[in-house]
């Protein structure tokens, strides 16, 4: 999620039970742990020790200043029915949310709401925040003067995403667990439906100066454009498993990643046609922009953060297009300027960068490597996408490394991380006296030694073990 203000947030569920922060130049701000005192904010019947989360989705408040966040389900004493992605009723265990400065990135306040809370919004003035509670089949209100819940709405099985108006008078929220999207008067909480939109309706963004709805029907492959006055349809075909999406700041583009065919794609919102697919890491899941860098940000559920330079959206909307016309297109790139930190590349259609960022590194270098072509659908969007950045944390247990390879020179370090990642390694760089290159980690030393023989037989490397 993009707060409009340079920072990003991930949120890494039960896996990681934390939220990372991120700068738009894909450095870490913060790691802010997902334990929580319940007693200490209010809630009695809770035990005065911590209580984990699971951080779903997050959304900020139109200045930037705080951060709320879902939690899929609370772990400790007093939870003893947690809901689940296949589970419907009112009987489980409540969900919390929580409120994150984003200057201190400390956990403010906590807000109970209903089972298995996932997506959320703010109305834009401010006032409201609504969340969909998956397993309870419902949508909770909270009010932001007084950060309490105010409201329980019931709108059927496994509610999921939430678009609201620009008045902040009416809501829409998918009903995954059927063909329809429910709209809720947010005045009077009645509720009434959009009927047979598509199989399984997910997430879904208000568009055209709200005229229009756009859903992703994660079974049906497609997306929806619902014209909110007319009741015209309009589909348009994607890869497997279309989730998440963002639109670009002129509502002509709509970015959505397909969860089974590991990549995202760029749809036009006058024709509903997909310009270009782009591949992915595995299991694209979460999807923001960086619109003023024309970046899109890919969260993958492998554990990884891509963003990708979107070239022709950049051209139409910074001056280097004409009548819609991308100028760029007519030249092409030659040499780019080289820093200390960057590689020179030189590529007749398509420069394809990426940097790894190691989450548990205390100074996150970004390290340019050169990675293979994306072959885009249509010729005009041959240069559209560069993927630039990679941002992929370890696992907090990883220990010890076994290293390929260790060079003073930087850039001889990058060509030996290219080469074990095109093998199909998770290779990088750790600095330290060298530019080390780590071809796998391991949380304990005899998991290590048991590996190295393999991987220096599969990399012709000598390969050794470093702990950090």
């Amino acid at each position: 999620m993009a707060s409009g203000t340079g920072l990003f947030a991930a949120q890494n569920m039960m896996y990681r039970h934390t939220i990372t922060i991120y700068d738009e130049n894909g450095n870490r701000k913060a790691k802010i742990r997902d334990a929580v005192n319940l007693n200490a904010f209010g809630f009695n019947q809770y035990k005065d020790d911590n209580y984990l989360g699971a951080p779903v989705e997050a959304a900020f408040t139109k200045d930037g200043k705080y951060l709320w966040v879902s939690n899929y389900n609370m772990e400790g004493d007093g939870f003893e029915k947690p809901g689940c992605d296949g589970c419907i009723g009112k009987e489980y265990d409540p969900g919390f949310l929580y409120k994150i400065n984003s200057a201190t990135f400390e956990i403010e306040n906590v807000v109970q709401v209903g089972a298995i809370p996932k997506y959320l919004a703010i109305t834009p003035d401010q006032n409201k925040l609504l969340v969909s509670n998956w397993t309870s089949s419902d949508v909770s209100v909270v009010d932001l003067n007084t950060e309490k819940e105010v409201e329980r709405i019931t709108v059927g099985a496994h509610p999921r995403g939430i678009a609201i108006t620009a008045d902040s008078k009416t809501a829409f929220v998918t009903v995954m667990g059927s063909t329809k999207v429910a709209e809720i008067n947010l005045d009077s909480y009645q509720v009434s439906y959009i009927e047979n939109v598509g199989k399984s309706p997910r997430h879904l963004i208000l568009g055209n100066s709200d005229s229009c709805l756009y859903v992703s029907l994660n079974s049906a492959r497609s997306v929806l454009r619902y014209n909110r006055f007319s009741g015209q349809k309009s589909y348009c075909k994607t890869q497997s498993g279309p989730r998440s999406m963002c639109m670009s700041p002129k509502d002509d583009f709509l970015y959505v990643v397909n969860y089974f065919d590991h990549s995202f794609s760029k749809i036009s919102t006058r024709s509903m046609e997909v310009v270009e697919e782009v591949k992915t890491g595995d299991k694209p899941i979460g999807i923001c922009g960086n619109w003023d860098d024309s970046e899109i940000w890919v969260a993958c559920y492998s554990g990884k953060i891509e963003i990708f330079k979107d070239f022709h959206l950049d051209s139409l909307h910074h001056g280097t297009s004409l009548f819609g016309y991308d100028l760029s297109s007519f030249w092409k790139p030659n040499v780019r300027e080289s820093s200390e930190n960057e590689d020179e590349l030189v590529e007749e259609d398509l420069m394809v960068e990426t940097n790894e960022i190691e989450e548990e590194i205390e100074e996150n270098e970004v390290l340019p490597v050169v990675f293979s072509n994306k072959k885009p659908i249509k010729p005009l969007a041959k240069r559209d996408f560069v993927k630039q950045t990679v941002i992929e944390p370890s696992s907090g247990t990883c220990k010890y490394h076994l290293i390929a390879g260790s060079f003073s020179d930087i850039n001889n370090a990058k060509g030996r991380m290219t080469e074990l990642v095109d093998k199909g390694y998770a290779a990088q760089i750790l600095n330290g006296n060298l530019n080390y290159v780590s071809v796998a980690c391991f949380d304990n030393r005899e998991s290590a030694d048991d590996n190295i023989g393999k991987i220096k037989a599969d990399t012709g490397y000598s390969v050794w073990v470093l702990k950090r």
